[in-house]
């Protein structure tokens, strides 16, 4: 399955940011999904840190 171009453009520019920030902002989507509830920082900055891991494991496996 083909995701639009504008899509693509947008992920290729995240994948440049360096590795905490990526994070940051997976994190912060993470807390905006649980509804913008505290008291899970931690567990969303640990899965944000695993996914955002695993993307870049299998990014360079693509390569």
């Amino acid at each position: 399955m083909s995701h639009p171009a504008h899509i693509k453009a947008a992920a290729d520019l995240t994948d440049q940011l360096p590795l905490e920030e990526r994070v940051r902002m997976r994190a912060h989507e993470l807390y905006v999904l649980r509804g913008n509830e505290s008291g899970s920082e931690a567990d969303d900055w640990q899965q944000a840190e695993d996914e955002v891991r695993e993307a870049e494991e299998q990014n360079a496996k693509r390569k």
